[in-house]
Parts: C-alpha cells; sequence; structure tokens
C-alpha cells in the first residue's frame, strides 16, 4: 500500500507499516474483528511476525497478575486478574463449562453416576498468553493449553508412557520458539535403559524408579521421553510451582535438604542446583522467585520463627561465571521488609510481589527505589497462587495450524 493512494479520490490510505503499528498495540478483541475487514487484514493479523510483534508490545506495556484463589469452605478454584493500572480490584476470568467438563469426564460420570463429581483445576504455568491448566478428576489428569483472549483451548494428548507424576511445569523456549509442558516423574519400564519401544516400556516385572523427563511440543504438538540415568530419585517432594526462565525449568525439592532440580528443555540434560549458604545455626525459608530477576534464575531467604519474619534476602544466579549451580554463583540482590508468612515471591515487571501464606497478605515493592509501594490485605480467597498474564493471539494449536484456529473464530 501506499501513502499517496486514495479512495475515490478523497479519502487517503495510510502507508502498510503505519497500519501495522497501529494495529500491533490493539486489544485482541478488536483483532478478531477486525480480521473480517479484508483479506489483507486478516492475513496480516494472522501472520506470525505480527503475532509476535503485538505480544512483544502488550508483555512490555500492559502485562497483568494472574490470580488462582482458593475459596474456603466452598472447596472453589477461581481465576482473576489484577491490572497493572488497577491492583486493588479483581477481575474475574471466566473459565468455559466446556473446558473444564471434557467428553472423557462426562463420560466416566454417565457410566459411574454414584461417583458425584469432583473435578479440580491447577494452573501450572503462564507463558505468551498461554494458560496450562492441569485438570484431574478420579479417572486421571489432563492438561490444557488454554488462550483466554482468542477463547480457544485445546487438549494436550495423552503421551503413551506409563508414568508416575511428581512435577510439572509450563513455559517458553525462546530459542526454539516453542511453549513446552514438562513432566518430571518416575517411569516403570523395562531394565534396558536404552529402550524406546513402548512396547518394551510397558514390561513391569522389574521396575526402575529413575528420573525421567516426558517434554511436550507447542510446535510439533508431540511428547519426548528424556532418559538420565544419572539422577536416581530419591526420597523428596516439590515445594511451589516450576519456575521457567529461557527455556529451563526449576523445581524446588524438600528432602534431606532443599536443592533446586533444573532441566534444560534445549539439551534435554538435568542438574542440581544448590541455594545460597546461610547461617545453618538459623531457621530460615527458601523460595524460589516466579518469574526469576532480569531473566535469572532467583530465590528468597528469610528467617523464620514459626510466624513472623523481618526482611527476606533476595538472591540471584550470576551466569557470568563458570561455577553457576555452586553456592558461590549466587549474589545477594536485595532486602524486602516484610513482617508475616511466606507463600510466594513473584516478579511483574520491575516490581516484586510478595504473596502471604495464610494472611492473604500481598505486597508490592519497588527494588529501584526501595520503596513498598502497595501493602494490602485480600480478603477474598482463603490461599491463591500468582503468574503473569498478557494477552495475545497466540494459538493453542501450534504454529502450523495457527490459519485453521483463526479461521474459526
Amino acid at each position: 500500500m501506499s501513502g499517496g493512494n486514495k479512495v475515490d479520490g478523497s479519502v487517503p490510505i495510510l502507508p502498510e507499516e503505519i497500519i501495522t503499528e497501529i494495529l500491533t498495540r490493539l486489544p485482541v478483541k478488536s483483532l478478531l474483528r477486525f480480521k473480517l475487514v479484508s483479506k489483507d487484514w486478516y492475513s496480516l493479523i494472522t501472520n506470525p511476525e505480527f503475532i509476535a510483534s503485538h505480544l512483544h508490545k502488550y508483555s512490555t506495556q500492559k502485562s497483568s497478575i494472574l490470580l488462582r484463589g482458593f475459596r474456603w469452605p466452598e472447596h472453589s478454584s477461581t481465576l482473576s486478574f489484577l491490572h497493572r493500572k488497577d491492583t486493588t480490584t479483581f477481575h474475574s476470568l471466566h473459565i468455559p463449562q466446556s473446558l473444564m467438563y471434557n467428553h472423557t469426564f462426562m463420560r466416566n460420570y454417565f457410566l459411574n453416576p454414584q461417583i458425584s463429581p469432583n473435578l479440580s483445576f491447577i494452573l501450572i504455568g503462564s507463558s505468551g498468553g498461554l494458560l496450562c491448566i492441569k485438570l484431574c478428576d478420579y479417572h486421571g489428569i489432563d492438561y490444557v493449553l488454554w488462550n483466554p483472549a482468542t477463547r480457544k483451548f485445546k487438549y494436550v494428548k495423552h503421551p503413551q508412557q506409563d508414568f508416575q507424576l511428581l512435577m510439572d511445569g509450563f513455559g517458553h523456549n525462546g530459542k526454539m520458539n516453542d511453549y513446552m509442558l514438562v513432566k518430571i516423574g518416575r517411569l516403570f519400564h523395562s531394565p534396558n535403559f536404552d529402550a524406546v519401544d513402548d512396547d518394551q516400556l510397558y514390561e513391569k516385572e522389574e521396575r526402575d524408579f529413575v528420573l525421567r523427563a516426558l517434554v511436550y511440543s507447542w510446535r510439533t504438538d508431540s511428547w519426548r521421553l528424556v532418559y538420565d540415568c544419572r539422577i536416581l530419585a530419591d526420597d523428596f517432594c516439590s515445594r511451589g510451582q516450576a519456575v521457567s526462565l529461557k527455556g529451563e525449568f526449576y523445581w524446588h525439592l524438600d528432602g534431606l535438604r532443599d536443592i533446586i532440580l533444573a532441566f534444560d528443555t534445549a539439551k534435554y540434560v538435568f542438574r542440581w542446583i544448590n541455594f545460597p549458604p546461610w547461617n545453618q545455626s538459623t531457621l530460615v525459608e527458601v523460595r524460589l522467585v516466579s518469574g526469576g530477576i532480569k531473566d535469572s534464575l532467583a530465590c528468597c531467604v528469610f528467617p523464620y520463627d514459626g510466624s513472623t519474619s523481618i526482611t527476606m534476602d533476595i538472591w540471584v544466579v550470576d551466569e557470568s561465571g563458570s561455577g553457576v549451580g555452586n553456592e558461590e554463583s549466587w549474589t545477594k540482590f536485595l532486602s524486602i521488609p516484610f513482617l508475616g508468612t511466606l507463600h510466594q515471591v513473584f516478579t511483574w515487571g520491575d516490581k516484586v510481589i510478595v504473596n502471604g501464606k495464610r494472611d492473604g497478605h500481598i505486597l508490592i515493592y519497588d527494588p529501584i527505589s526501595h520503596e513498598i509501594i502497595y501493602d494490602f490485605l485480600n480478603p477474598y480467597f482463603s490461599s491463591y497462587h500468582l503468574d503473569g498474564y498478557v494477552e495475545s493471539l497466540v494459538s493453542v494449536d501450534g504454529p502450523n495450524n495457527l490459519e485453521a484456529e483463526h479461521a474459526r473464530v
């Protein structure tokens, strides 16, 4: 399109680059309507480069806090937003009933109506406008990719392997431009570690409990089984949800000692990372920082007397050295005044949010000015978990099925 062209000799046509720039600043709801304006606009709005540009602008300017809350004694979970410009009002996010009650769940219920419906959901991750929801009922677990902005969702197909789930996570690998769901667990398989045939994997005469990873790729719509026999699955429990940074997933494991399990989705390898050192005579709690600090792994360490704490220290991994993962590779980043019990530390843009465990306490801290810019109690939920969210046009069906999804809108 040329800037000198006119329609009917009177209405000037904007240059294509200006139209593109304007459209990348509009909300998804408007863009879904504007696809119907013309074939050119449809092609533009469904173009992967346009979708990436739109996501980048919204990520830096209009991101929100996604809150999964649990209400007691109703035993109900809800999703809500806190927008950047209004951190005092919770905006409820409607979850489609068709997402919650898929055909498998309803079929099982009707086959056995004596069992009352007891379907729960867990938000295991949010990235690029896609939410990964874990649905659990009496019969098993389903994972769903959901884009609330486009109102599209997709049930992730089940892997073929027999898997005892220990922990999971969802995030984006920027180098591969792929959204990945990672499941970590104990795989029941034959003693032959190199077996890749499904029939061999189901031989259960001799079961070996070695940590395995099942990795789902949004780009290829397929699962990959990762073997790593170097790490045995000792007794441990996972504390909190996975943290995903630059294609690597991190879990805080609590066993004989606190340690971090890392999994690299580019190299498909596990590794251990030690927490920073602290005074062993002082009782402390440690948490991974959701979202990291400046795209680096971070954690918080704070003294704990069973009910209150005065300050918490935020530590960041120094990735410039050769000793990443050693105690010496951690650098203290800042200290935050906090009185209460801790559930989660979460970064939102350049702000740090502290999520209280039992008192509904939310604190927003500015590490630049070293000021608490917001401090309030949340009266709506008994407990909750925070994550980031930005609306986008990213397809739940992956890049290869992008046009087919948008054609159904």
